[in-house]
């Protein structure tokens, strides 16, 4: 079976500890049955880079990529996503993964998103 290239974009409340976000992510990649492996890049907002975040994609050995307002307001999203009446934006997990993976040359067909503990959001790319 060909290896997938997977973009997992992440959204979450200031606040969140590393390990919050560590276990969210290996259960969300469990859920989908997706190994660390196939993911390419880990995406988010670029006010949310924060040291935490930093942290967790240099545990997992997955690139961060970071984008503007007006990047992640240029995409087309299915969901409603509380960060457009917070930073006035359309989303974070959401766009920022297909923004990753539209920057990465990776054609996907499937996004999923899902929240964890009302912090986190995720969603992935493939």
């Amino acid at each position: 079976m060909k290896s997938r290239e997977v973009y997992i974009g992440i959204g979450f409340h200031r606040g969140v500890e590393a390990k919050e976000m560590e276990s969210a992510i290996r259960r969300f990649l469990e859920e989908l049955g997706i190994e660390l492996k196939e993911v390419k890049g880990l995406c988010t907002v670029d006010f949310r880079k924060t040291e935490e975040l930093q942290d967790v994609s240099a545990m997992f050995g997955i690139p961060l990529f970071c984008f503007s307002r007006n990047e992640i307001n240029g995409v087309d999203v299915q969901s409603k996503s509380a960060a457009m009446e917070a930073h006035n934006i359309k989303g974070v997990a959401e766009p920022c993964a297909i923004l990753g993976a539209s920057r990465n040359k990776v054609q996907f067909k499937f996004v999923k998103r899902k929240s964890f503990d009302g912090k986190i959001t995720l969603a992935v790319v493939f």
